[in-house]
């Protein structure tokens, strides 16, 4: 087999992935005469597959049927592997910069048709690379969105190092976002908007609730805010670590901040990874079906290149994400402070829009919409995506780039530059 040189070479946690699909599949191999029982727990849009099936499944072709997912899944991690695809963006110009920080200018990319137009400071995750918005020229919602004639604006927020040791996210705060925002408004004349993806939805939310007079509109995209629900794996994850109360956790994250520099990449990894255990072994099943030449390959190669490609994160800073808002339920519970104070959604003044995506694992619909309720006159969305999906999936497009674009003009703040002194 081989590996392309500038590819990580497995989806990270991969002996989790592989030991989850054999425990998956033992369970179906055990339960298989079983299968034709009026009270077998079929998922129900498998229901009318399985009554076709007909009584006493033979074990050995269930067997086979397992061995031959296995092998497409190992055939569909190494077609990965060896793919010619790299990504080749070239990035806009950075207008600022601090630490590992960068603000590119999408202004300045040769899709945009307006470099004045409506400035948009996007904020990504802390967790992963930023790029994922500007993923190929195929699926890049920033150029997309300054193609439309706004002027959006990446706080790529790099790889943390000496400058963000010891960071927590009143940092990111204070010392990325404030002056990020600034230089936005200085370069641009006016106020800009805020977009916040994931996590950065929330951060965003959390500076809009802060700094209420410097952002004209706000949007959020897959951001987590109430972490009260028990629903599901994450859900059920969440409760078990408050039962043992946060304090174990605080300690695991300190003793990996003190081994390491920072909580590591793999850390992250393994908690997506239990969020949806089957998910890699049926991806890469799919991917095998796929002719390694097409535009889907490529597309898939991509963005399994992107989640391969993590990023660490200061101790404190995941002491905030895990503990904080994840256990304490700090964000929605008035707990959460950011920049110098606790931050009160009801504060927000800017026209809000929230994306949910109806089939988004990592920020249900039941953590994302609360933020719509709590902020006075948001407006919610519902779209058919996933977490991902909503920024690169088919319907993303369709379903969340425009009407994200129609917001953001129809509530751009108008330029106000300082006009030249009299001579």
């Amino acid at each position: 087999m081989t590996v392309a040189t500038h590819r990580r070479g497995e989806p990270s946690p991969l002996v989790f992935h592989l030991l989850a699909a054999l425990s998956a599949y033992t369970q179906a191999l055990l339960a298989a005469p079983r299968a034709d029982d009026e009270d077998f727990p079929w998922s129900p849009h498998l229901a009318a597959e399985a009554a076709a099936l007909g009584p006493g499944l033979d074990r050995i072709e269930v067997a086979r049927e397992i061995g031959a997912r296995l092998s497409a899944t190992l055939r569909g991690i190494e077609t990965w592997q060896s793919h010619p695809y790299r990504r080749a963006v070239v990035d806009p110009p950075a207008i600022w910069s601090e630490g590992g920080a960068r603000l590119l200018d999408y202004g300045q990319a040769p899709e945009a048709t307006d470099p004045d137009g409506p400035p948009v400071l996007v904020i990504p995750s802390l967790i992963n690379r930023a790029y994922v918005l500007d993923l190929d020229r195929p699926w890049s919602m920033l150029r997309w969105l300054a193609a439309q004639g706004l002027r959006p604006a990446l706080l790529d927020w790099g790889e943390p190092g000496r400058a963000e040791a010891g960071f927590a996210l009143d940092d990111y705060g204070a010392r990325r976002l404030e002056p990020a925002l600034a230089r936005l408004r200085e370069a641009s004349g006016r106020a800009p908007a805020l977009v916040g993806y994931c996590m950065g939805g929330t951060l965003a939310a959390g500076l809009a609730a802060r700094r209420p007079e410097g952002v004209s509109a706000l949007a959020v995209l897959g951001a987590p805010w109430d972490f009260a629900s028990t629903r599901g794996i994450a859900g059920q994850l969440r409760a078990m670590v408050r039962a043992g109360g946060p304090a174990r956790v605080e300690r695991q994250l300190d003793t990996l901040g003190e081994a390491f520099g920072f909580v590591p990449v793999s850390t992250f990894q393994g908690l997506f990874a239990l969020v949806s255990p089957m998910q890699a072994t049926l991806k890469f099943q799919r991917f095998a079906r796929l002719d390694p030449a097409s535009a889907a390959a490529r597309h898939f190669v991509a963005l399994e290149d992107w989640l391969a490609d993590g990023v660490a994160m200061p101790a404190p800073a995941a002491r905030n994400l895990l503990v904080d808002w994840q256990i304490r339920n700090a964000t929605a519970t008035g707990g959460w402070r950011f920049l110098g104070a606790p931050v009160d959604p009801t504060a927000i003044r800017a026209p809000t829009l929230v994306l949910a995506g109806a089939r988004d694992s990592i920020a249900p619909a039941q953590l994302a919409l609360p933020l719509a309720r709590a902020i006075p006159g948001a407006r919610a969305l519902e779209p058919r995506t996933g977490h991902v999906g909503m920024i690169v999936g088919s319907l993303a497009r369709q379903e969340v780039w425009r009407p994200l674009a129609a917001f953001l003009h129809a509530h751009a703040a108008p330029a106000v530059r300082t006009p030249f002194p009299a001579a």
